[in-house]
């Protein structure tokens, strides 16, 4: 949610407490005062009643507002003022009035005189004022709204600006991450501190892609030598046979050690984003690549595989990564899957699947991506081969799920560019 809805949001949540509050107040208080006022001029006019009498010693009562009663001198003789509720013969209803009852003596004589003013009934008085205070309160909204918009467009632009260099920023050389100054000290702050940051970020991706490289490389160099020696060795016909046999290990242990070593460099460079190229590329075209360079490998363990698909699916990505892909997959398949059994190959629109056989499903399938995990007790196995699928996929958004059904493994790719 951005910060002006939110905003917004608290001003109109708040704003119709505000409202209920002052709606509340500013009726009491109307009818406070507007009762005061009414009661100023019935007091008058009981004075003008009371002046009528003495000048004339009669008054013509008009009912129900203007009423001089003669009493006897011992009924009480307070003022009092009153709401009171009279019949209206006309429309048949009672009306609301106010009423001020006072007793004047005049020539030893004794008068009540009771005067009243009709009165707003409370609906209409709710009605009028709630209406009012709602206009003037959705005026005020509407203007916050209007005033808190062009801030945002004038005040929150650079900050904006920001945002959108953020968030095309790389640490690949020669991108910079340049923040444009805000005149907001806050703001400023934060981009001091971003620049700051990313100076750093540039250093340590340097340095680890610098390491990344040169371990990998210098690695390659006595690893080479190993195998060669180890590939010398077995020349030489003086040897017993357990000692071939712990050669033997030692080759295949460097053969393992240098296929790691080859394979962390690749997640690495696919992490410092050295594969950016992007290109159309065949799914089918790349399966049936795979499945002619191991054919060896398939007819040597008696393996059928089956390719079918309803449509063919163009990826757009980096050529080199698609074949890693795939590659990594079909050679998984082939690693687990048992001779004579079947691997199939279902390429669909926006998906693509492959499934081997198995006794058993994986035990911690949620495991089996991440590197040097293997549930296999295979020699030739790494577990990294399904790290890198995992990479790749990750970095072109491709998502992945495992089941096992019918005494197969099943791996779905859901595609995203297809």
């Amino acid at each position: 949610m951005k910060l002006l809805t939110k905003i917004n949001r608290s001003y109109f949540k708040y704003g119709i407490l505000v409202f209920l509050i002052a709606d509340v107040i500013i009726i009491a208080m109307s009818n406070y005062f507007l009762k005061e006022e009414i009661d100023q001029q019935l007091r008058l006019e009981a004075k003008e009643i009371f002046e009528v009498l003495k000048e004339k010693g009669e008054f013509q009562s008009i009912y129900p507002t203007d009423i001089a009663t003669p009493i006897s001198s011992s009924e009480n003789r307070t003022n009092i003022k009153k709401d009171t509720l009279i019949l209206d013969l006309y429309q048949n209803e009672l009306t609301p009035y106010r009423e001020f009852t006072t007793t004047q003596s005049i020539n030893e004589k004794y008068y009540r005189i009771t005067t009243r003013q009709m009165l707003m009934e409370f609906d209409d008085i709710f009605t009028i004022f709630t209406t009012l205070i709602s206009s003037v309160l959705l005026l005020i909204f509407i203007g916050l709204l209007l005033f808190t918009s062009r801030l945002n467009t004038s005040l929150w632009k650079t900050f904006n600006d920001n945002i959108e260099k953020i968030k095309s920023y790389s640490f690949t050389p020669p991108s910079k991450l340049e923040l444009t100054a805000t005149g907001i000290n806050e703001f400023d702050d934060l981009n001091q501190v971003l620049s700051m940051m990313s100076s750093r970020l540039e250093k340590d991706y340097t340095a680890t892609k610098e390491f990344s490289a040169n371990a990998a490389h210098e690695l390659q160099t006595p690893l080479a030598v190993i195998r060669n020696k180890c590939e010398n060795l077995f020349s030489d016909s003086d040897l017993d046979e357990k000692t071939i046999k712990t050669i033997r290990e030692i080759y295949l242990s460097t053969d393992k050690l240098s296929g790691i070593t080859k394979a962390l460099l690749l997640l690495a460079k696919i992490d410092h984003g050295q594969f950016n190229e992007r290109d159309h590329v065949s799914l089918n075209q790349i399966f049936n690549y795979w499945i002619n360079a191991f054919q060896d490998v398939i007819q040597d363990r008696n393996l059928q595989v089956s390719l079918s698909a309803a449509d063919n699916c163009q990826l757009l990505m980096d050529k080199r990564l698609a074949n890693l892909l795939i590659q990594n997959i079909f050679v998984n398949a082939l690693k687990h899957s048992k001779n004579g059994e079947e691997i199939s190959i279902y390429l669909a629109e926006d998906y693509f699947t492959i499934a081997n056989s198995g006794e058993q499903a994986i035990n911690q399938p949620e495991m089996i991506f991440n590197r040097f995990y293997t549930e296999s007790q295979n020699v030739g196995s790494t577990g990294i081969g399904l790290a890198i699928v995992k990479k790749i996929a990750d970095h072109y958004k491709i998502d992945i799920n495992y089941s096992f059904k019918d005494f197969k493994h099943l791996f779905t790719f859901k595609l995203q560019d297809c």
